[in-house]
This record gives structure tokens, sequence and C-alpha cells, in this order.
């Protein structure tokens, strides 16, 4: 039996702890969930080398995703970056390679980061060489899958030089 005059520190004690368990939890579930968006994001590129970028984007992105390029407009819509991106996906390989996630404490949302190297065979044949770093926002969908709804890309230098 706690004494009286105690109670008021023991019920501050047990609602200080019961917050530490429940925020250990949290960051737990989040961690988790992160590690999990970081192995989806793994996914889409392991998909992007297999099946061409154009089919990874079009199983990854949601229905109305928007796709941010540089030096292009805006592209909405999951069949019209699809469409885009196919033309000419023959002469082009796009090898991701996923840094980081983050999620939403409601893990509802998140996004990853990452480079790229696109790899291109112009019109002689040669392989040309373009690198880059890319931002995906993603959404976690009614069936719990992640789904990106903004990918973001854009230039970067020659890592070796």
């Amino acid at each position: 039996m706690i004494p009286l005059k105690t109670a008021p520190l023991f019920i501050l004690i047990l609602f200080i702890f019961t917050g530490m368990m429940t925020t250990c939890d949290i960051n737990n579930d989040l961690d988790t969930e992160k590690l999990r968006l970081l192995n989806v994001d793994k996914q889409f590129a392991k998909m992007s080398l297999e099946k061409g970028a154009a089919e990874a984007f079009k199983h990854y992105l949601t229905k109305d995703a928007m796709g941010l390029s540089p030096g292009q407009h805006p592209v909405m819509g999951n069949e019209k970056l699809y469409n885009e991106m196919k033309v000419g996906q023959k002469n082009y390989t796009l090898a991701r390679e996923p840094q980081r996630a983050e999620v939403a404490v409601s893990e509802d949302m998140g996004w990853t980061w990452g480079t790229y190297i696109m790899t291109v065979i112009d019109n002689k044949e040669q392989e040309q060489k373009h690198y880059g770093k890319y931002l995906n926002i993603w959404e976690r969908q009614d069936d719990g899958q992640w789904r990106v709804i903004v990918d973001i890309g854009n230039s970067s230098p020659d890592p070796n030089e």
C-alpha cells in the first residue's frame, strides 16, 4: 500500500515511466517503418535495373503522382510519367542507390533520398553516364503498401571527380 503523502509522487513517476515506455514503442515502430520504407525503395531500385525504369516507376508511383525533373515542367499522373519514360527505355538504364528513409510519426507519409546513375547509349553507340540525386515523397496506401506521390531528381557532378 502506498502512503497517502507519497501517492502524488508515485502517480507522477508512473505517468513519466508510462510516457517513456510509449515513446520507446513509438521510436521502435518508427525505426522499423523507416527500415521497411528504405527496403521498399531498394526494391524499386532493383526493379528499375531488372525491368526498366519506366516499369519500376509505373509500379511504385501512385495514380496521381507528380514528377519533377530538371529542365522540364512538372509531369502529373502515373500514366503520363510512364509514357514519357518508356520512350527510348531500351537506350538507358537507371541505377538508383537509396541512402536514407524517414517516416512521419503518423506512419502514413515518408521520404527517401538517394543517388542515381543514368547510363545512356547515344546515336553513335557510345555510353554516357549522368549522375544525380533524388528525393521521393511516399504515402502509405489503404492496403499498407508504400507508393511515391512525388519524385524529384536533379543532376550531380561525377562522384569520381
